[in-house]
């Protein structure tokens, strides 16, 4: 006969808290929807992705990770703390246009009107631009990419 006291394993899962500020400057030519998020666990609130809130929505309990960015305007999260599991990452996801829920949800990640920034805790500011038919997403401090005219 097997001892179950010999089948018993304990993980103990490491977690990390990081925290982030984050500023993103919307140069494009419309409205963007920027969210933070992250790739892995553990979910909490303030940083769940648009796929977790449809699934759990309840009306008024928790802050959504979205906020919509006019033409010019800057959007600051101030910090954010998050627990992390070893591997997980934070995610800045920028959307184009004013968009619903529903519409946030039909643009997956190889979507032309979505781009995943993967963030590095500490301060991080972007800049937002029209690039081809997409967003175009830098950190504010890179040089400006030359424009072409036809």
């Amino acid at each position: 006969m097997i001892d179950p006291m010999r089948l018993t394993t304990v993980t103990f899962l490491a977690l990390t808290c990081l925290a982030f500020n984050i500023s993103v400057k919307n140069e494009s030519a419309q409205p963007i929807i920027v969210w933070l998020t992250k790739l892995g666990g553990p979910v909490e609130d303030g940083w769940r992705s648009p796929e977790d809130v449809a699934i759990n929505f309840v009306v008024g309990e928790e802050p959504l990770g979205g906020v919509v960015v006019a033409r010019g305007n800057t959007a600051e999260t101030g910090q954010r703390k998050g627990k992390f599991d070893s591997g997980s990452r934070a995610v800045l996801r920028v959307y184009k246009g004013q968009m619903t829920l529903s519409e946030i949800l039909a643009n997956g990640s190889d979507s032309p009107n979505r781009t995943d920034v993967m963030l590095d805790p500490g301060i991080s500011r972007f800049v937002v631009r029209d690039a081809s038919g997409k967003l175009s997403v830098q950190h504010a401090d890179a040089p400006v990419p030359p424009t072409t005219s036809r």
